[in-house]
Formats: structure tokens, sequence, C-alpha cells
């Protein structure tokens, strides 16, 4: 590998400067984002990773971690690098022993480090996104010690493979995703140059080492909740078979895989930046077809849609599994492997020297718009939390100067901050405020006044119910007798409460 990253020296470094100025602003401007506000007031490792069914961030933190937190800046940085790293390690999997031009290269890792439905989401995440970035470089080894174990190299192939492959899936479940996206890249590359040879064994080799972590993941995984219990986080949120609509689950997410693949607008939902994705998957599409008009026989034909489909589908793997309808670009870390061996594989079959220089000049654009849409999401993300600061101050500043005292009560939140619409399309959490998320979370807002100073303590359930029906008699803050102190709490009411607003403060309502 060293002779690889010597050859290609040039192409990595500047795709790493054009990755670091895609998350520029995210490096220079810190912001809180949704989870984020209770995980940076952590005191220890926490124990919901665990619950999770995420047992190797719980270690990583245990060992990395100043008491479970993560340090601004140095973990977005590292992120970044990581990220780029492992596309790096992919790059060389699948294409170190082809003759790939630097520019090639280029377009590759920085395609891969740049596409902000995926990489810029899972990034934002801070309390965890370097332990995910380390699983992802985890996955590109463990993809290349496989493919080196069925070179003939040894066992100990093999077990480095699978203990990384067991690291990765315990940071995060989505991880096998992108190592099925690399088998199935492998293979297409190997069938477009005519190596079909050894490829089924070279399948099967993958699939049961995939399956044997996965196996000892869930069996540790079992172990675990055995003796801790569940966060049931899974199990309600993304497993559409548990629903009793399982098979309008499980067909949202067949479909799913179209609506990402070509970002198609549904219930006023987008996906951010899918302008890039979409253009990547028609080209794909045309290279398809041009594909299997050029081969002859109908098993080469038929060779060039499984392979070519399965690349387009391996990203959405869990989703199928799962039967999830959600579309979130942190369980799509496969998409930006796929769309860089599509990129690769369409400049390796143009020939005129004109289309190669227009579709030269098409995915710069493509890349520009990347990190354009990248540096946007996290500006009006930015915008969202100085918003939320903004809140804060005042909130806090009304209630000391009503004369309450919020060390010695409680305060119960009612109802949610509506803010104005960003001028920008959200992706998930990015630009989303503490002060409406879930309709109004009392035990976020409590973390987020903490991470600002406050030493606020947050109500029980009990008390909350108390405060909403006193609240009923209330005006909405900022308006006066929007804040009001009773017996044993401090009672501020931002708007009339939502059914969503009972159910995730666990109010019980009679």
């Amino acid at each position: 590998m060293k002779g690889f990253l010597v050859k290609y020296k040039r192409a990595f470094l500047f795709s790493l400067v054009f990755s670091l100025v895609c998350f520029g602003f995210m490096l220079t401007h810190f912001t809180i984002t949704i989870d984020e506000e209770t995980w940076i007031l952590a005191n220890q490792p926490s124990l919901l990773w665990l619950l999770q069914g995420r047992f190797s961030v719980w270690l990583f933190d245990l060992v990395f971690t100043r008491e479970g937190n993560f340090a601004p800046f140095l973990w977005d940085f590292l992120s970044v690098v990581c990220w780029h790293f492992s596309g790096v390690v992919f790059a060389y999997a699948l294409l170190g022993k082809e003759k790939v031009k630097e520019w090639q290269m280029f377009f590759f890792t920085a395609y891969y480090a740049s596409l902000p439905f995926v990489v810029g989401e899972i990034l934002s995440f801070s309390m965890f996104n370097l332990q995910v970035c380390t699983a992802m470089v985890a996955v590109a080894f463990g993809f290349v010690y496989s493919i080196r174990f069925v070179e003939g190299r040894g066992k100990k192939d093999a077990g480095l493979a699978f203990l990384l492959l067991l690291y990765s899936f315990a940071i995060y479940q989505a991880l096998i995703c992108v190592y099925v996206t690399g088998v199935v890249a492998y293979c297409l590359l190997k069938f477009v140059k005519r190596e079909e040879k050894g490829l089924l064994r070279f399948i099967v080799t993958c699939a049961v080492l995939c399956a044997a972590a996965a196996a000892v993941y869930y069996g540790i995984d079992m172990i675990i909740w055995h003796f801790s219990g569940t966060a049931g986080y899974l199990e309600e949120n993304y497993i559409g078979w548990f629903s009793e609509n399982w098979k309008a689950m499980f067909a949202a997410s067949v479909l799913n895989v179209g609506r990402v693949s070509f970002s198609i607008p549904y219930e006023g939902e987008y996906i951010y930046g899918g302008e890039v994705i979409r253009c990547v998957t028609v080209l794909f599409v045309i290279y398809a077809v041009w594909l299997f008009f050029r081969r002859r026989g109908a098993k080469d034909k038929l060779g060039v849609f499984f392979y070519t489909a399965a690349l387009c589908i391996a990203p959405f793997v869990m989703y199928l599994l799962l039967a999830t309808y959600k579309t979130h670009g942190r369980m799509l870390l496969a998409i930006p492997l796929a769309g860089a061996v599509q990129i690769y594989l369409i400049f390796s079959a143009i020939r005129r020297n004109v289309v190669k220089k227009a579709m030269i000049v098409l995915v710069s654009y493509l890349l520009f718009l990347n990190a354009r849409n990248m540096n946007m999401i996290y500006y009006y993300g930015s915008i969202a939390y100085q918003r939320d600061v903004t809140t804060a101050s005042q909130l806090m500043y009304d209630i000391q100067r009503a004369g309450m005292d919020y060390h010695a009560k409680p305060i119960a939140f009612v109802g949610m901050v509506q803010p104005d619409e960003l001028p920008v399309q959200k992706s998930d959490t990015l630009g989303g405020s503490i002060f409406a998320w879930d309709e109004g979370n009392v035990s976020r807002m409590k973390d987020f006044l903490r991470t600002q100073g406050y030493a606020v303590t947050a109500a029980s359930a009990e008390m909350i119910g108390r405060a909403a029906a006193e609240a009923e008699s209330m005006t909405s803050w900022p308006q006066e007798g929007s804040i009001r102190e009773v017996d044993d709490m401090i009672i501020v009411k931002f708007s009339q409460p939502t059914e969503k607003w009972y159910n995730v403060n666990n109010v019980v309502t009679e």
C-alpha cells in the first residue's frame, strides 16, 4: 500500500484539501446540534451506547474521551481526515492494481469525501462522528484483508478482517452496507474486465466473513441486553417488520432506493444536495445500458444487469433488511463509495477525448456543488444554533428578571418555540432547533440550557402534566404572563402542547 500512496500522493493530497474546504465552515464554527446537547454534558462513557447495540462506541469513549465528552474541533477535524483516508483505502482495494490516472483517483476520493447528504449528515454528530469514521477505516481495511485472504495470503488475514468488521459493526450497524457495497463494486470491476474467474469464491468468502462478524456482534449484543436491557431504539424507530403495516413499510423501503438514487421529493421532504446523486445515477444508468448492448450473449447481458443493479441497491441493504421507510443519510454510508465507483467506471468507458474533457468538467461541477451545499447546510445549522443560544439567553433573563430562582426549582417547559423557516432545505438534524425538536422536548431544552452555563433541572413527568394544565390560562412566551412560579416548579409556556409533546415527555393524560 505504501507504493500506492506514493504513486497517487498528489491526488490524495488535493482531495484531502478539497474535503477540508467542504467542511471549512463546520471546522471554524462550533455548534451544538440535536443529540449533542446531551452528550457534551456526559460525565462518564454513556451506557446508552450499550443499550443501542453500539458497544464499540462505549469502548472507544472509555479509551479516548474525557468522561465520555467529545472534544470540539479535534473530533470534527480528525473525522474529516479519517473519512477521507477510508476512501483512500477503498481506492487501494478496488483500483490498486489498475492503471488509473491521477485525476481519476482525485475524482474517486474527492466525491467519496464530499457528499453532503451522507458525509455532511453523519459528521454533524460530533459526539460520535470520530467513532464512525474510525469504523469506516476499519471496514475499508477489513475489505482489504478479505481480498488478501481470498488471494491465499493466509488465515491471519481472515482473522484481521473478522475483527475489523466486528469493531465497525459494533460502532454503527449500518456499516454492514459499506462492506457489502465494496464486495459488489469489486465484482463489477472484475466483470467489466472479463475477469470473472474466482468471483463466486470471493463472494462466498466475503459473505461468510460478514455473516460471522454480524453473528458474533449480535451474540455479544444479546448478552449485554440480557444484563442491562435495551433502549428499544432500533426496534421502535427503524424496524418496519414489527409494525402492523409491515407490508407497506417494506414497500416503502424498496421505493426509497429509487427515491434517494434519483433524488425524488416526497411529502415535502428532499434529499439535500440530491441533484448530484441524481446526475451520477442517470449517468451510470446510461453506462449500464451501453455496457449491456456491447456485451454479446445472454449470460454476459444478465451479468451486466445483475452487477450494475446490485451496485445501485447495495447501499440500501439495511433499509431492505429492516423494512424501514425513513430516509436518513446517516444510514446510507455506502452511497459515496457506490457513486465514486460509478464515476470511475463511466470515465473508464469513455474513449473520445472531447467527451472525456466534457465529463471532467461535469464531474468538477458536481464536486463544486457538493462543496457549496456542504458549507451552506453547516452555515444555516450555525444560524439555527445561534438562534437557540439567543432564545436561551432571553428566556433565562426573563426568569431572573421576574425574581425566580431556577437553582431552587425545576423548570417545566410547555410546548415549543416555533422558529422561522430557514432559506435552505434541512438535512435531518442540521438546521433543527432544540426548542422545536420533538415539538417540545423538556429534557433536550434542559440539557441545552446547561450547555450555555445555566444549572437548570428538568421537571418530572408528573410536574410537566400539572404544568400543562396550569398553562391553559397562560400566554405564550415571550409575552407577559408566559412564565409562572408555583410551589415546586417554574412553568414556561412556549405554545399550546400537541399530542406528540405529551408522548415525548411521557405525560399521561386522563
